[in-house]
């Protein structure tokens, strides 16, 4: 099993290895943290729905941690305004 860090890619990368059931935790913290920031509410519904098809919820994994990327190279005031999240 992939011990995932903070680092959502790493944590993208041992729910692929493992499944979901092994990291609920860290892709909650994952999950909560996109939603906070605003990216992409639907893409967080899916990958916090356990009922979803695994392919489904990674896929919309893949795509949270592309826009929480997105977020973090942004500059301050594109953040702020809510704007990185529409990239």
């Amino acid at each position: 099993m992939i011990r995932p860090t903070t680092d959502p890619t790493v944590l993208a990368e041992a729910v692929v290895a493992d499944g979901f059931a092994p990291h609920e935790s860290a892709v909650a913290e994952l999950v909560a943290r996109a939603r906070r920031l605003g990216a992409w509410p639907v893409l967080a519904d899916v990958v916090a729905d356990a009922d979803a098809p695994r392919a489904a919820r990674e896929r919309a994994l893949g795509r949270i941690v592309v826009a929480l990327a997105a977020i973090a190279d942004a500059p301050p005031a594109l953040v702020t305004t809510g704007a990185a999240s529409a990239a």
